[in-house]
């Protein structure tokens, strides 16, 4: 009897889901809204991708190069699977310029200009969004609307400015106004961030007898420790890649940071190609590794900035 029954049970689900059947696909062909939204999502990944793939191709080509022997290189067309890979190329390229120097400089280029920009943007910030006097938002936006003013403008007046007294031939022209409030957009985010802490937690300590600098140590810069880091990977990011900075007040090689060894390798007639892109390889590799280990400090430091709490 048990097994009878069971065996009718079984008959009725089977039963039952050909009966629903039809009616889930009548009740999706009366839902248009879910077809709509099904194409628009299968669109919107299309679109992805197609992006991703334009993107990544100089980035996939830039690695196929670095590996090529040099004839296939220059060929056209172009080949585009390497036979044979030439490893090689890498140690040849970097003994083939000072790297080691290179590297240093940039590193010590990048580091001290973060530093900077931290402790500069974050103590005008706070003067910005947590402390209160006259002219405050005026000269705010004044300092934004600073943004617009492209940097060939201000070239030629900084540098003469900086030969009158002999900054010239060093890092300091590139170093030392990060100190002083030189990223306006650092400024900008970093307000944007503070103004979201509520004025609450400001108002306590100042009951408990804590001053303007307590607060912002204590109680501000922890809590913004996302915003924070967003602001020194940008920063990193664009000293890392800064070209016209460098190029234009160090007149030394043995100064060079990494962006401008690389044009070492362009000759006046023939470039090494393979091995400028195996240099170029390794230059970018740090600056991918930053971004994966980093990516959601940074998307959670841009998500909270500028959303009122």
């Amino acid at each position: 009897m048990a097994g009878m029954q069971k065996n009718a049970d079984t008959l009725g689900t089977v039963h039952l889901d050909r009966l629903a059947r039809p009616v889930a696909v009548a009740a999706a062909r009366k839902n248009p809204g879910r077809r709509r939204r099904t194409l628009g999502s299968i669109g919107k990944h299309a679109v992805l991708i197609a992006l991703g793939v334009t993107f990544i191709f100089p980035l996939l080509w830039m690695i196929l190069t670095s590996v090529k022997p040099l004839p296939q290189a220059v060929t056209f067309p172009p080949v585009w699977i390497p036979h044979p890979l030439d490893v090689p190329n890498y140690p040849q390229a970097l003994s083939a310029e000072p790297f080691a120097s290179y590297f240093f400089h940039t590193l010590y280029y990048c580091v001290t200009t973060v530093v900077g920009v931290l402790v500069s943007g974050s103590l005008v910030a706070y003067g910005f969004s947590r402390i209160k006097w006259p002219g405050r938002d005026t000269l705010f936006y004044v300092m934004v609307a600073t943004m617009l003013l492209p940097f060939i403008v201000t070239l030629i007046p900084l540098f003469v400015l900086y030969k009158e007294i002999g900054w010239v031939g060093s890092y300091n022209p590139l170093i030392i106004p990060t100190f002083f409030g030189s990223s306006v957009f650092s400024t900008f985010l970093l307000r944007q961030f503070f103004m979201t802490i509520p004025e609450t937690l400001s108002d306590a300590a100042r009951i408990d007898g804590a001053n303007e600098f307590v607060i912002f140590t204590r109680i501000i810069l922890p809590l913004a420790k996302p915003a924070l880091a967003t602001i020194a990977l940008f920063q990193f990011i664009y000293a890392w890649n800064d070209f016209l900075g460098p190029l234009i007040y160090l007149d030394k090689s043995s100064l060079y940071p990494i962006s401008i060894g690389l044009s070492e390798f362009l000759g006046q007639y023939t470039t090494n190609w393979p091995w400028l892109m195996a240099a170029s390889t390794v230059a970018t590799l740090p600056m991918i590794a930053l971004f994966f280990l980093t990516q959601k400090t940074f998307i959670q430091g841009i998500t909270l900035t500028g959303t009122k709490g």
